[in-house]
């Protein structure tokens, strides 16, 4: 993407200049939104890319029961990130540089942004990316955040579909588009770095079907593991769900028969 463009679709919010997109469907002026209150009793979990020399994302989500019109029921709302990289002279996030903090301060920094969040004595729920529970001569990203009382669950990592299922990708472009009136995914227009890296995305050259795993993709990453671990189907249109016209019922029953050949 050239950077002319990306600086427009920036400060502009004209994100159709940005060719090639991974995710054509992203609109500013839908799937942003000013901050607001939220219920307190909606669920909320975060979602997490580890990252040291280049950035990780932590994202934190609430799920709509469908009392804030604006919000449809099961659309999810990202009202918070924490994304972990140096700022410049301007304020904004250097692409793919990390922060290189340990994961006792990365989890120290999510507890200090949770204050607030936790209600009825619960503890904020989390999906990661399952590499955190590598263990390599010593304790896991997982087991040392564990430590400090921040704790996650395996995330599904399946970039792209297999088998049928659908991938972590199709998940969000499943929600970024809803139900073609309606999106099922929002984010605060606080969220800057996702706002600024998600349209920007490209097709991996070598395999279109994934994103360019080289690009700034790390708020991309912990959104897919969110929208995996609450699986979007759009509804059926309303013409779709409608009887048949001519009103015909084929009402089987398998007790009749006639000539030893089932009959409606």
């Amino acid at each position: 993407v050239g950077g002319a463009g990306v600086v427009r679709a920036w400060v502009g919010g004209e994100w159709s200049v940005v060719a090639g997109a991974f995710f054509p469907e992203f609109d500013l002026a839908e799937h942003v939104v000013a901050p607001r209150s939220l219920p307190a009793y909606w669920q909320r979990f975060r979602s997490f890319d580890w990252g040291s020399a280049r950035p990780f994302s932590v994202g934190w989500w609430a799920v709509s029961d469908g009392e804030l019109p604006e919000f449809p029921r099961g659309s999810l709302i990202r009202y918070r990130e924490w994304y972990g990289a140096p700022k410049d002279s301007n304020g904004r996030s250097i692409p793919n540089t990390g922060l290189r903090l340990t994961a006792e301060e990365v989890a120290d920094g999510i507890l200090e942004r949770e204050k607030g969040d936790a209600h009825a004595n619960r503890i904020m729920s989390g999906v990661a990316d399952p590499a955190i529970y590598t263990a390599d001569g010593g304790p896991s990203i997982a087991d040392r955040m564990a430590q400090r009382k921040v704790f996650f669950r395996h995330a599904d990592n399946a970039r792209v579909a297999r088998n049928g299922a659908m991938g972590g990708w199709d998940q969000v472009r499943a929600r970024l588009k809803g139900d073609g009136e309606r999106r099922a995914i929002y984010y605060f227009s606080t969220c800057l770095d996702l706002i600024r890296t998600l349209p920007a995305l490209q097709h991996d050259e070598g395999r279109p079907e994934d994103v360019d795993s080289d690009s700034d993709d790390h708020c991309a990453d912990e959104t897919r593991y969110a929208c995996s671990s609450r699986p979007y189907v759009a509804p059926l249109p309303l013409e779709a769900r409608l009887p048949d016209p001519d009103k015909y019922k084929r009402g089987w029953n398998p007790l009749r028969r006639r000539g030893g050949v089932m009959t409606a």
